[in-house]
């Protein structure tokens, strides 16, 4: 029996709605079956990600995608050092790196058309092109609907913050924001687990008895209020995780050995993947760390001089504690800003948006490591006629990894039907 002979009658529904959106029977079957295979494909191979978000658009050329051949006013101010794989120069500000890229797999040649840092970021964090007349929801927020979390600790944490939200699904899915990062040899309290001054666990008990009762007697009819449904969520999520003690433990990272400690240098960034992990490790299936800064429309040399050791760092660091832990192969590590920089350096020796080339590292989570996917020009301005890979691509990937459908379908709070990552594409050279 052939494709059309199978068509369910809400199957030509959608045929007909989404030709009206401009998506012809051809297109549609193709989605169809990219949805069956997804359907076959959707075993997990993690139960963790770790997000490294560099907000504001690391420089490709300036750090993994050098262009040893390309004119002076591309290539720029910084020498390339060898990394341990053949032919695999970096940034000489990245050695730590170097000696471990052979347990990071490097996508090049990502592109897209979001030249705008809130339309850059929307479409990394949700596998879908910015639209005005829908907010996507964020990978970290489908993650704590789709993946069973601890009671007592958030399903997605940001470290600090984050502008990732919930889209269409609403706040009871949003971000739990740190607000916060460690530092080394100071207790490190977060607002929302930590007790106040003179708040017992006892008081606390106390006042979630009397809001019960206060819920019980006004309570009387249901409703299907986002914020009432957010309110509820948070109000429990907190008590929980004030009353837990392993909760309370999971943020301390004070309790973890002198010789993990070590590992991490004193700088935000480092301390905030120290903090990621540490709550992987505890149960919390997504977390996103920011590191901001990667605007250099001036001083683009200077600023990536000052940005560099640290992301040599962290993500050297976090690999190995997760890998030390055990972790590594259930956590997927995901690495990447909203755009790369352009090629041509500025008046103001800057480099400025560039959403047509950017790259994204992944280790763990049944990544194999050591493999190049995509590639980018010689002049390092666009993607190589063998590359076509987008921010949608990388969300798929994510989701599959996880045991997610990509394909999977929501409804907004209007009643409209949407996929999740309908035009992305697993990438499964990455696991081969």
């Amino acid at each position: 029996m052939n494709q059309c002979q199978n068509m369910t009658r809400r199957s030509a529904l959608q045929v007909g709605l989404l030709g009206g959106l401009g998506l012809t029977l051809p297109g549609f079957l193709k989605l169809s079956a990219a949805r069956a295979e997804s359907n076959e494909k959707s075993k997990a191979k993690a139960d963790a990600v770790l997000f490294l978000n560099l907000a504001g658009g690391v420089s490709h050329l300036d750090t993994l995608d050098r262009k040893p051949d390309a004119p002076a006013d591309t290539q720029g101010e910084f020498k390339s050092i060898q990394t341990c794989l053949p032919g695999h120069q970096v940034c000489e500000y990245l050695p730590k790196y170097a000696a471990a890229a052979d347990q990071f797999s490097l996508i090049r040649g990502i592109s897209h058309s979001a030249g705008a840092h809130p339309q850059g970021q929307s479409w990394i964090s949700t596998g879908n092109r910015p639209v005005p007349a829908l907010i996507y929801p964020s990978l970290g927020s489908v993650v704590t609907k789709e993946i069973s979390s601890k009671p007592d600790l958030p399903g997605y944490v940001a470290i600090p913050k984050t502008e990732w939200n919930a889209g269409y699904m609403g706040d009871a899915y949003a971000p739990f924001k740190t607000n916060t990062v460690p530092r080394p040899g100071q207790p490190f309290q977060v607002r929302g687990i930590s007790l106040p001054d003179g708040l017992t666990i006892e008081k606390v008990n106390q006042r979630q008895e009397l809001l019960t009762k206060l819920d019980r007697r006004f309570k009387t009819e249901a409703t299907e209020s986002q914020l009432l449904e957010a309110l509820d969520k948070f109000g429990s999520q907190a008590y929980n995780m004030i009353t837990s003690k392993r909760a309370r433990a999971a943020f301390d990272v004070e309790q973890e050995s002198s010789q993990l400690r070590k590992l991490f240098t004193p700088d935000e960034f480092s301390q905030s993947v120290f903090l990621g992990c540490r709550l992987i490790e505890f149960g919390v299936p997504f977390v996103t760390v920011t590191y901001q800064g990667w605007d250099t429309h001036t001083e683009n040399f200077a600023g990536h001089r000052r940005l560099l050791p640290a992301l040599d760092n962290g993500i050297t660091a976090g690999l190995e504690m997760l890998k030390q832990k055990g972790l590594l192969e259930r956590t997927l590590i995901v690495i990447m800003g909203e755009f790369g920089r352009t090629p041509k350096i500025n008046v103001n020796a800057g480099r400025d948006h560039y959403p047509r080339v950017n790259w994204c590292l992944m280790a763990g989570g049944g990544v194999k490591p050591a493999k190049f996917i995509g590639g980018t020009t010689k002049a390092g301005d666009a993607p190589d006629e063998n590359t076509n890979i987008k921010p949608d691509d990388i969300a798929a990937t994510i989701y599959h990894t996880l045991g997610i459908n990509p394909l999977t379908e929501y409804y907004t709070n209007t009643g409209r039907p949407t996929m999740l990552v309908p035009h992305g594409r697993i990438m499964s050279e990455l696991f081969a």
